[in-house]
């Protein structure tokens, strides 16, 4: 996560770096003022004690400045990475986005996110420890060398088991991780399938028991062991620095003689005078103020490793999602198209493949040869599963051809053009998303026109509209499709994509959306494309086509003329 930090930020977190390890040396100084304070006469102390003051007041000043520092990058960082992946995730094509999956990409931008955030939040707390560690045991060694060799020994020993016990926590932690992404699919299902879960007991039964807590139980297990783990590992690192702290007070002279034995009887005399030298009261004093004084921020170090290491995981998933989703294919310099007047689209041999469940057959859509001209309103008709949705996707950019070639005006349309295309669609999809403001117009000139657009879909007595903002987006589908039938009128793009718009529409407002709003956009030189079942209205479409298994024809239940609706459409 250091290479992570280093790349968004390499001056700031050295700032950082460098004001921690002023703290730590600063801490260790503190300890050595300290101990040299218990052993000095009355009048020597007032020497120390001003040095014992300018030492606090730096170890205040690094410790505040490291930690704001710290602070300071670790939110810009998290502020980086989620407009990064937001961007990412809006310039992704949408075939991939759904092969992803909705669960794991919700998954990274709030779980994994706030595990990147929490780790932030300790960052400054290990550094500023960390660098205490390090100062205490440079002190350790001013003191005695000798005698940090097997301190330093037991220390050694004592990180390595450490680690070795974390390692095993951190394989069940990215376990755990692991089914939070299928836990959050199963969340998906609860919150969007709520009404069919409450209609059926035996269904909302096995949801619960067969799934969700399944999982979670899952989840919980592998995460409480990984947990244990670290807290085992913890209590062994405590119980080591005690196991020191006893052996440097009472059985430092015994062992020093039994290693001088040890060395006299291998032949290795030279050693000995070296093991059996005496070592000061004051040296061991030292040891075991520092050793004392060094648990706390190692037991910090050991708290927060989990967090950091369950932050290494997050940043794989992370990663690994950023990876997966390829390289985005939009426009390098975004180049908006002018069209000056009415333009013909075309679609030339256009096929699209995709495979859905076990059917490893797949289906294909195409190859398709359509032309839409300006003021045309086409119907498109066809069986559940005969490809209309991704014809109308393929229609508005968001989906690329496979084979065969989309023209607008005569130009053929590269991957490279696709985002200045989608800019001439307006669509209201089935699975249609409603904001709850007018996003992306201009100016607030808007207001009034859309207040008379509200009133003609009989929405002003429910819906007021204020600084592009609407009063409420709590209402019935159809009420909420009439809202974004709204806003894509007001878009006035050349294209207009309706998906079994009027399916959710009272008979009345139904026949005004065939008869007039259509009529009205036709009338105003648009092409309209629109998806539907209703075949009373038939007769008012230019054209009907119909898909059948993915093969593209014209439907001779459609008449070629006209109905007689109103053709301005206005609130």
């Amino acid at each position: 996560m250091m290479l992570f930090l280093l790349r968004n930020s390499r001056w700031l977190l050295s700032l950082s770096i460098l004001a921690g390890v002023c703290g730590g040396l600063s801490g260790a100084g503190v300890i050595a003022v300290i101990n040299m304070a218990l052993g000095e006469e009355q009048k020597r102390l007032a020497g120390l004690g001003w040095i014992y003051l300018g030492l606090c007041a730096l170890l205040l000043l690094t410790r505040t400045a490291s930690a704001f520092l710290l602070t300071r990058l670790g939110q810009h960082v998290i502020l980086t990475l989620r407009l990064t992946l937001s961007r990412r995730i809006l310039n992704v094509p949408l075939i991939r986005l759904q092969t992803l999956g909705p669960a794991r990409i919700l998954a990274c931008l709030t779980e994994d996110v706030a595990t990147l955030t929490e780790a932030f939040r300790w960052l400054p707390v290990l550094c500023v420890n960390a660098a205490m560690v390090a100062g205490c045991l440079a002190y350790l060694g001013w003191l005695s060398g000798v005698l940090l060799i097997p301190v330093g020994t037991i220390l050694a020993v004592g990180v390595g088991s450490f680690r070795l016990i974390t390692g095993r926590a951190l394989r069940r932690l990215s376990a755990a991780r692991e089914y939070d992404d299928v836990l959050y699919d199963h969340l998906r299902g609860l919150t969007q399938g709520i009404k069919e879960l409450k209609l059926h007991r035996a269904r909302r039964k096995a949801f619960v028991t067969e799934c969700l807590e399944t999982t979670a139980s899952h989840c919980r297990r592998h995460h409480l062991s990984g947990m244990g783990l670290y807290i085992l590992a913890g209590n062994w690192g405590n119980g080591l620095f005690y196991a020191l702290i006893g052996l440097l007070l009472f059985a430092l002279a015994a062992g020093q003689n039994l290693a001088a034995d040890a060395l006299y009887g291998f032949g290795i005399s030279v050693l000995e005078p070296v093991v059996r030298q005496d070592i000061a009261p004051a040296v061991v004093r030292g040891y075991c103020l520092t050793i004392l004084y060094m648990m706390f921020p190692l037991s910090v170090l050991m708290d927060g490793l989990p967090v950091f290491d369950r932050a290494g995981i997050a940043l794989k998933k992370i990663e690994a999602l950023s990876e997966e989703s390829g390289e985005p294919k939009a426009d390098i310099l975004y180049r908006p198209l002018r069209l000056t007047r009415p333009t013909t689209l075309e679609l030339v041999g256009v096929t699209h493949r995709y495979y859905g469940g076990r059917d490893e057959r797949g289906f294909t859509l195409g190859p398709i040869d359509l032309i839409l001209r300006p003021g045309e309103l086409v119907f498109l008709v066809g069986g559940n599963g005969s490809g209309k949705t991704t014809l109308s996707l393929l229609l508005v950019g968001l989906y690329s051809p496979e084979q065969g070639e989309v023209r607008l005006g005569g130009r053929r349309i590269s991957e490279g053009g696709l985002e200045s295309y989608r800019q001439q669609f307006s669509a209201v999809f089935s699975d249609f998303y409603l904001f709850d403001s007018l996003l992306g117009f201009r100016g607030r000139e808007l207001d009034a026109e859309a207040r008379a657009y509200l009133a003609g879909l009989q929405l002003d007595h429910k819906v007021r509209i204020e600084n592009g903002e609407f009063s409420t987006v709590n209402l019935s589908q159809g009420q909420r499709k009439r809202l974004a039938l709204l806003v894509a009128y007001l878009e006035d793009r050349p294209f207009y994509v309706f998906d079994e718009w009027a399916a959710d529409q009272d008979p009345v407002f139904k026949k005004i959306f065939y008869t007039e709003i259509l009529a009205s956009l036709r009338a105003r030189g648009k092409t309209v494309v629109v998806i539907t079942h209703d075949d009373a209205y038939f007769q008012v479409a230019d054209r009907c086509l119909k898909l059948e298994e993915g093969r593209l024809t014209e439907n001779t239940r459609c008449r070629t003329e006209t109905g007689n609706g109103a053709r301005n459409f206005h609130g």
